[in-house]
């Protein structure tokens, strides 16, 4: 009896480029052995060096397999090298063909990305034995030699002499103070660029541990810049590298330049508690290729040991954003949210919102919250063009509603709102009240591209999506799904039509639960403690 197991052939039905990710479907068209196929038993392996990865994804699922390869994710986290990586089982006996090699010529399917080193090149073929590889190349641009930029390092040092070496010079005090003896106990580092004080995530986890007693247990440190344009002074500098080495786990909520150059030390945990809900505009390692990407061999945010997201369904988009493995993005919910599912925050919120703006207190509440345009804090602008005032105020007065005009941070252009519209129209921008609280006396959202959609779906009410640009923003920024599919109401695009919209109350509402159900793993209030209990306490206990 011949007991071999017969290689399964793979019926490619799909084979698309999502982004930096190479999407494979197909079907294992020998059951038999495809039965005994473990998907995560896929390996790319270079057919010229030393040097295999994972695909990033890998599932069977009622004899349909589903690849996810992400080339700018290969050995060490590192874009795959030039040449071709040939997917191989790493099981005796199991090996992997291809059902209909011709869905391989489409000419889509060969990508570029342009670098700042260079142009990244990538397509799917059959090798000369009829196996399916991924053929990899790389032209370097002028200038940058195997390093990876002798003319841009030159560069930098001319005009950081001394930021060119600071990544490496904190990494040599932080080792040289992990040698000393230090206090007993695990430390549990919260450190955060964005403010004086803590706030969002961290604050709910610091807190939350502080309420539950673990105080007691574990030194809880704090560690604030003050603002992400603000200057360290030299000693807060100079004690910066032994609060970082002193620290068994380090908890942030964004991206911060210092945890970067902290470098990977074993046994610190780096716990990413992003400060956004649920993945919609592209962000990172996902803009790789596009004006003003990052460069995809540098190490940024990939140290973290884990990041969290509201559910399963966003761990791929993260991972992507990040440059870090699947298995390190945690599902845990989102910590500033559990206020949301708790009835008195809830109804503390609610005052908090009415005592800002008494006018909105028994009338239909309609916040209008767009994101910013341009690509840094400096640079971000709204076009107040936009927005009609008179017209919008003749809409409120009808629908006896007021609307509250909450701009991104990053946008400091004043909104002067005409003194004629202020009794209904109203500056959300200057208020020190927390959006999350505003957003309890919210009937209607209206907004373009903002993540604050995913915080607004668990209360179930309408929003409106004003996106004038919609082409624009795709080009230059894009999303992670397509807009129009992704969002949970209607889009309009044109101020007229947002508000017949608003008069006719069409907002296409019947599209948020489902939104919520797929983006929140858990409608409950237990995110902080599943962040403490399975990411922070495992370590540092």
């Amino acid at each position: 009896m011949d007991d071999r197991i017969h290689e399964p052939a793979i019926d490619i039905e799909a084979i698309r480029w999502e982004r930096i990710n190479l999407i494979i479907e197909g079907r294992v068209a020998n059951r038999t052995a495809g039965d005994a196929f473990d998907p995560a038993s896929l390996r790319l392996v270079h057919a010229e060096r030393d040097g295999d990865v994972p695909p990033t994804h890998a599932s069977i699922v009622d004899g349909c397999l589903t690849l996810r390869i992400n080339v700018m994710q290969g050995p060490d986290l590192q874009p795959l090298t030039p040449g071709h990586w040939r997917l191989v089982v790493a099981a005796p006996g199991v090996g992997l063909g291809v059902g209909d090699p011709g869905r391989l010529a489409d000419p889509t399917l060969a990508v570029t990305f342009r670098l700042r080193r260079g142009v990244f090149s990538a397509r799917p073929m059959l090798d000369h034995h009829g196996r399916l590889v991924l053929d990899v190349g790389f032209e370097r641009r002028a200038g940058f030699d195997h390093r990876g930029g002798f003319v841009r390092r030159l560069r930098s040092r001319a005009t950081h002499p001394l930021g060119a070496l600071r990544g490496s010079i904190l990494r040599g005090l932080v080792r040289s103070f992990k040698a000393l003896p230090g206090e007993s106990g695990p430390r549990i580092l919260f450190s955060s660029d964005t403010g004086a004080s803590l706030s969002g995530n961290l604050k709910a986890v610091h807190d939350r541990m502080v309420e539950r007693g673990l105080h007691h247990r574990y030194h809880l440190d704090v560690l604030l810049r003050g603002g992400p344009t603000r200057e360290r002074t030299l000693g807060e500098r100079l004690r910066l590298p032994w609060r970082l080495a002193t620290a068994d786990v380090i908890v942030i909520d964004d991206f911060q330049p210092v945890i970067h150059r902290f470098g990977d030390h074993p046994g610190v945990r780096i716990i990413q508690l992003w400060h956004a809900a649920g993945a919609f505009k592209t962000v990172g390692y996902s803009r790789v290729g596009k004006p003003g990407g990052p460069d995809p061999y540098s190490r940024v945010h990939k140290n973290y040991t884990y990041a969290i997201v509201s559910s399963d369904h966003d761990v791929r988009f993260y991972s992507e954003a990040f440059g870090i493995r699947e298995a390190r993005v945690v599902p845990t919910g989102i910590p500033r949210m559990d206020r949301f599912f708790d009835p008195a925050a809830a109804a503390a919120g609610l005052r908090a919102a009415h005592a800002a703006f008494p006018a909105s207190d028994g009338r239909f509440t309609i916040l209008f919250a767009p994101t910013f345009r341009g690509e840094t804090p400096r640079d971000a602008t709204y076009d107040l063009s936009r927005i009609d005032y008179a017209a919008l105020h003749a809409v409120c007065v009808e629908k006896d509603a007021v609307v509250i005009i909450r701009m991104h941070p990053f946008v400091t252009e004043p909104l002067a709102i005409p003194a004629a519209c202020a009794d209904r129209i109203l500056d959300g921008s200057t208020t020190a009240l927390d959006v999350n609280d505003l957003l309890f006396a919210v009937d209607l959202l209206v907004t373009d591209y903002s993540s604050i959609v995913f915080e607004f779906s668990t209360l179930g009410r309408p929003m409106l999506f004003y996106a004038w640009d919609l082409e624009d923003y795709i080009a230059g920024r894009d999303f992670y799904e397509p807009f129009e599919s992704f969002v949970p109401g209607r889009i309009v695009s044109t101020f007229p039509e947002l508000l017949d919209a608003i008069r006719r109350n069409e907002y296409e509402a019947d599209k948020v639960a489902e939104f919520a159900t797929r983006h929140f793993a858990h409608l409950d209030g237990g995110a902080s403690d599943r962040v403490i209990d399975e990411l922070i306490l495992d370590k540092a206990g």
